[in-house]
């Protein structure tokens, strides 16, 4: 029959969805420690050496400060046989301060530039490989959720023609077109950790004392200055949260050093579809949830009231240095674009962390 499925080898296609997900997961750890890469090397530049050669600066002026003090000492009084006692070696001591500390300012500056160098280059790399990340992210996981779909029904129907009742071509090419996803790989599977709309109404409403931990520092979560400017400047529609409604959270998922938050259709009265959970669950770990005022949270973590007002079908993934990802409800990643906006706002200048 003209227009039926003409499939060659259906282990040709498991291959190929085998090496499609692992072509993606290859990518994903690629771009990640090249992100890595980028945050270690801007922290020891930021932490240690700006630390480090800011202290030599104070020591080694303090340092030339002495030399010369000693210089006019010398200068000053004369030995005890009454003559005039030779400097030689105080302005040599005094020329090697001098030296150290113009060592120490050259040093400094070094650091600063290459702060700024980094930083602007840094995003400018993650504009570059926005495509390839969209394509990891986003198109291989969709091709994959067809892939299943159409294995699946394939497997359906060549088991319905062992029996001797196989469906029709143009049945079995229309059953397979309509496949639908089974699951979400990369950074969309994390909607697969959210719970459901039934699991979140059963979550216990808790109120956390003023001592409590939750109130205490976060790992992850806080937005830099320059990260909360991009985010503003984003074009979508804001839907603000009642600080009395309900934002529901894996237990404790807080304390992870990478988190997610994510805003589903509201599940119950005062629901304000937002669950916050860890990006990596412990396998032994317990999964409860509790149900917390908005409010709350976002005096534990005042950014929280920035990210609140991100639409339905937003997904935002954070770490120690702020937001990884940005996906929106089609699950395209945007926050690359975010920074690119920034940048060009600014002319190109560097932005600074709070």
């Amino acid at each position: 029959m003209s227009g039926g499925a003409k499939v060659g080898s259906v282990d040709a296609l498991k291959l190929f969805r085998a090496n499609l997900i692992k072509f993606a997961e290859i990518g994903n750890v690629a771009m990640a420690a090249a992100d890595s890469d980028i945050d270690r090397t801007l922290g020891w530049l930021e932490r240690d050496q700006t630390t480090y050669w800011a202290g030599q600066l104070r020591k080694r002026h303090a340092e030339v400060m002495q030399r010369e003090d000693e210089l006019r000492q010398k200068r000053l009084f004369k030995g005890p046989d009454g003559t005039t006692q030779s400097v030689v070696d105080e302005m040599k001591a005094l020329a090697v301060a001098k030296r150290r500390k113009e060592e120490a300012e050259q040093k400094n500056l070094a650091v600063q530039r290459a702060i700024q160098i980094l930083r602007k280059e840094s995003m400018l790399y993650k504009g570059r490989v926005q495509k390839l990340a969209t394509v990891l992210q986003t198109d291989v996981p969709r091709a994959v959720y067809r892939l299943d779909g159409m294995l699946t029904h394939l497997d359906e129907y060549f088991a319905i023609e062992t029996a001797g009742s196989g469906l029709p071509g143009g049945e079995a090419v229309s059953s397979i077109a309509k496949a639908e996803p089974t699951r979400r790989i990369g950074l969309e599977g994390l909607r697969d950790q959210t719970p459901s709309a039934d699991q979140r109404k059963a979550a216990p409403a808790r109120s956390p004392a003023a001592d409590d931990p939750l109130f205490g520092k976060w790992v992850a979560g806080e937005l830099a200055a320059w990260q909360g400017e991009a985010l503003r400047k984003m074009a979508m529609d804001r839907q603000a949260v009642d600080p009395e409604q309900k934002v529901v959270v894996l237990r404790n998922a807080w304390m992870s050093p990478k988190i997610y938050i994510e805003r589903k259709e509201p599940a119950f009265e005062g629901d304000s579809g937002w669950f916050l959970g860890a990006a990596e669950i412990p396998a032994d770990l317990p999964i409860e949830y509790d149900s917390l005022r908005a409010g709350d949270l976002i005096a534990a973590q005042p950014d929280l009231g920035e990210l609140f007002s991100l639409p339905v079908g937003s997904l935002m993934v954070m770490d120690a240095a702020g937001p990884m990802a940005l996906l929106d409800a089609a699950g395209l990643d945007v926050w690359a674009v975010a920074l690119m906006t920034a940048q060009s706002g600014t002319g190109g200048e560097t932005h600074e962390h709070a």
